[in-house]
């Protein structure tokens, strides 16, 4: 499975009527009362700016006056685009590469769909209200229900400075909607669908003191999800009995403090056979169950500077086999594990506020527990993690400012690794040209440690066979860019340029078995453009693109590792109560495919993956300013 979706055998229209209605409860009587005011909103393609974002820097900041390249997916952006899942929407509005299984990015049991920022996979970091979510190396896109979704920002290029590993190729972080402050009412809404591809029902209730949301999908079966090979042979596949549900709940506990628990759950079945002259043969099924559980606390004082978040993440991935098949079953496995993590930050304004400084400490701990015939020893396995960062912001006149960070990272040993100590600096900049525009440039060293399953294989005696050499993959990213914003258009350009080294690679040993080491080097370097325009109105549009050419190097052999192009486009009409949206994202210029076209051998690249072209459509009315209508055209072609 690599970028897009080389696994699917057709693109069909696909249609989903969509109806939200606001209710309003009042808490002492039995009559429906409107619990709130319509937030009449001047159209779909309002135009927001001067957005704040925190995750770029650690403090708050204006997307234009960020020396970075800082996306920000807001509410309506995901209402009004008719996004099926938040890895949907991140990979069209901040053209990403992506890793996907299916098209939502759904996860099936341990496979995790995943974007790949500026090309690079596994390196992508995932916080829910700056709390990280990745589990084992990977991130999860799909664990918020996106009605209790604020906003998502998105930071291209190295942030390891400011979070540690796993954000070599930026960092994601989705940020959730508080409970009202000081509003006593109640206020809700309740939606449901129905489509070709996929069904889903939701509740989001909102008071003064507790955001609440419930949510459940259910997806249509997908049957021969992959196509034969040139020979009709090669891999069937059906995934049907697909459901999910989402429970999300945001607790004001005092001023400035914040409790937090999201849960979801997924199941889906996967029916594998293989073709035979083109007919498929379905043998053996498995049921892929997973379940994430996340509670987070989180202060922030702005007026003293602290800030500090508390989190407890709980992951379980199941495959179980079904019978009734005519093929030998699949074993029982499960991945079971847990993610701590404490990160406290005190910010201290100097030359009367003009300047700052951040200064804080994280802690994270991760455990992991694998019962299964492949990793049947690696049971109650910790990893610990201890961090400093500094950052200072200081402006030497009215047009320059300048960002110096510094990160110590301290890793203790384990079981199967040594410990290890990185030492991460940054160097950021931004001239104000004028009012609408300014230049940057970031320079920052980055790097990623493996996952913890990665340092070692069951030998062929049935034991652990260890590889102690097996090292992070670290590398320094450049960028220059330039942003321009006016009450009408925004605009972003910046180059890059990624040099990794040391980069995971899987390899086979005498008797066959895979094992991982550091092999690789992995450079990008790049082109992201992106263009935001209200024309009146009634009118409005964006484009966004990507050129860019994301390589590894293995024994002296380059070999393309993502798309080189990806585009995104998008515009929007409104009248009245009449909302018409189209969308069109495209991946060209792709990487080779991971399996021969006969589809009977992997890492034989003998072929290119096709092109991909996806056109959405969207028809909203609005009866009244709390109730819609919306039908949604997807994969039109």
């Amino acid at each position: 499975m690599q970028d897009g979706k080389n696994v699917f055998s057709s693109k069909a229209a696909l249609m989903t009527a969509l109806i939200c209605g606001t209710i309003g409860i009042n808490p002492f009587g039995g009559a429906v009362v409107h619990a709130e005011e319509a937030n009449v909103e001047t159209g779909i393609h309002s135009f927001a700016l001067e957005q704040i974002v925190v995750t770029a820097t650690r403090t708050e900041k204006a997307v234009k006056d960020t020396p970075a390249n800082v996306q920000v997916i807001t509410a309506k952006e995901l209402k009004d685009g008719a996004y099926h899942s938040v890895f949907e929407a991140v990979k069209n509005l901040s053209q990403a590469n992506n890793h996907t299984y299916m098209e939502d990015g759904g996860d099936y049991g341990s496979m995790i769909s995943r974007v790949r920022m500026r090309g690079i996979d596994e390196a992508t970091l995932v916080m829910i209200d700056g709390n990280p979510s990745n589990f084992n190396g990977y991130s999860t896109l799909n664990t918020i229900p996106m009605d209790q979704i604020e906003k998502i920002e998105v930071v291209k290029g190295a942030n390891s400075v400011l979070y540690g590993p796993q954000a070599m190729g930026g960092v994601i972080n989705i940020i959730t909607k508080r409970p009202g402050e000081g509003d006593k009412k109640v206020s809700g809404n309740v939606y449901g669908s129905l489509g070709s591809y996929n069904r889903e029902a939701g509740l989001n209730v909102q008071t003064g003191i507790v955001n609440l949301g419930v949510k459940q999908n259910w997806g249509k079966d997908f049957n021969e999800a992959v196509f034969p090979g040139s020979t009709g042979k090669g891999t069937n596949l059906n995934i049907i009995d697909k459901k999910s549900n989402q429970l999300y709940a945001d607790v004001k506990i005092a001023k400035n403090l914040y409790f937090n628990y999201g849960r979801t759950e997924n199941e889906s079945v996967f029916e594998a056979g293989n073709f035979k002259d083109f007919v498929p043969d379905i043998t053996k099924g498995t049921k892929y169950r997973s379940k994430y559980n996340n509670y987070s606390l989180s202060y922030d004082d702005k007026e003293t500077g602290w800030k500090a978040v508390a989190g407890y993440s709980r992951v379980k991935w199941e495959s179980l086999p079904l019978s009734g098949y005519s093929g030998k079953p699949n074993s029982y496995s499960s991945n079971a594990g847990y993610n701590t993590n404490i990160d406290v930050q005190k910010k201290i304004n100097l030359a009367g506020g003009r300047d700052s400084l951040v200064l804080g400490g994280n802690f994270f701990q991760e455990y992991l527990d694998i019962h299964s015939q492949t990793y049947g020893g690696f049971k109650d396995q910790k990893r610990k993690s201890y961090s400093l960062y500094q950052s200072y912001d200081f402006h030497p006149s009215d047009r320059w400012e300048f960002i110096v960070g510094l990160r110590e990272y301290w890793i203790d040993k384990t079981k199967y690794e040594d410990s290890d100590f990185q030492l991460l600096p940054q160097v950021q900049g931004i001239y104000k040209a004028n009012k609408n525009a300014n230049y940057y440039f970031n320079v920052g060293k980055s790097f990623q440690t493996t996952a913890m399953t990665s340092y070692f294989y069951n030998d062929a005696a049935g034991g652990i066979a260890v590889n102690p050499d097996l090292k992070p993959q670290e590398g320094w990213s450049y960028e220059i860019g330039y942003k321009y914003e006016d009450d009408n258009r925004a605009f972003s350009a910046d180059v890059f340029h990624m040099d990794v080294k040391n980069k995971f690679a899987w390899e086979k040993n005498s008797e066959g078995q895979s094992y991982r080491v550091n092999k690789d080097k992995w450079k990008n370097t790049g082109l992201e453009l992106n263009y935001k325009q209200k024309f009146n109105d009634n009118w409005s549009a964006n484009i966004g693109f990507t050129m860019q050419n994301p390589k590894s190097e293995s024994d002296g052999i380059e070999r393309q590792d993502s798309s080189k192009y990806i585009l995104n486009v998008g515009a929007n009409y409104h009248n009245g109560k009449f909302d018409v949206g189209a969308r069109l994202f495209s991946y060209f210029g792709r990487e080779f495919a991971y399996y021969d076209q006969a589809h009977a051998k992997s890492r034989v690249y003998d072929h290119k993956l096709k092109n991909s072209l996806d056109l959405t459509m969207t028809m909203s009315y609005k009866p009244t300013a709390l109730d819609t209508f919306r039908i949604t055209g997807r994969n039109l072609f």
